[in-house]
């Protein structure tokens, strides 16, 4: 499953302090995997890189998902 962050979205940052892998990134925001810099995936909303997210492996819900103020968070199918 791929985590989105949708339209709705009030930008709070909630979910990237709850997310323990830091996968959620802020609007705008570049971002680094193996010594590689990426482009942001949203200028509007924050975001979540979907090779960093494991879906909260080993907790019992997504944190992400219970923070967000707005329902804004979803899993889809990859």
């Amino acid at each position: 499953m791929t985590m989105i962050i949708t339209d709705d979205c009030i930008n709070c940052g909630a979910c990237a302090i709850e997310c323990p892998t830091e996968a959620i990134y802020s609007p705008g925001k570049s971002w680094i995997e193996h010594e590689k810099y990426y482009n942001p995936l949203s200028n509007e909303h924050f975001f979540i890189v979907s090779g960093r997210c494991n879906n909260c492996s080993g907790f019992n819900k997504i944190k992400c998902i219970l923070i967000c103020p707005m329902n804004a968070i979803r899993k889809i199918s990859s």
